[in-house]
């Protein structure tokens, strides 16, 4: 029984590795959730988002945690991609702004959105608590 939970310990820990509350740091976590979406990793996507996450999203539908981590594994195709990527730190509280989109098996980029992510620093590591995505209606060459 001891072993046992000592072992979920040690796999909780290394699936929700620390991040300093660093520029650094919040740039590793927006990176880690773009890796979760493409790998389709809820393990890593649980950790990133908190219990309270809720997504506004292109659509202007209101997600979850729940939600967003139910739909993981039915994503659809396409590699998530992020760009023009601003961060900002106010005490335990992060921002990230940029412009994500889906690129094709062509490598054509498709559903371009702004996006802003708030993330709290808590024991230890960001946690995503809100985002919003915006499309980008002019599309322009990609």
């Amino acid at each position: 029984m001891i072993l046992n939970i000592l072992l979920a310990a040690a796999v909780s820990a290394s699936a929700c590795p620390a991040a300093p509350r660093t520029t650094d740091g919040l740039r590793a976590a927006e990176a880690a959730w773009v890796a979760a979406l493409r790998e389709r990793d809820p393990t890593t996507l649980d950790c990133l988002l908190d219990p309270d996450f809720s997504d506004n999203d292109w659509r202007g539908g209101l997600r979850s945690r729940a939600e967003v981590l139910a739909a993981l594994p039915g994503r659809g195709p396409g590699e998530p991609v992020v760009g023009e990527l601003s961060l900002r730190i106010e005490g335990d509280v992060g921002v990230v702004r940029g412009v994500s989109a889906t690129k094709d098996a062509a490598g054509k980029l498709q559903r371009r959105a702004r996006f802003t992510d708030v993330f709290v620093h808590r024991a230890g590591r960001w946690r995503a608590i809100a985002a919003q995505e915006t499309p980008v209606l002019d599309q322009g060459p990609s």
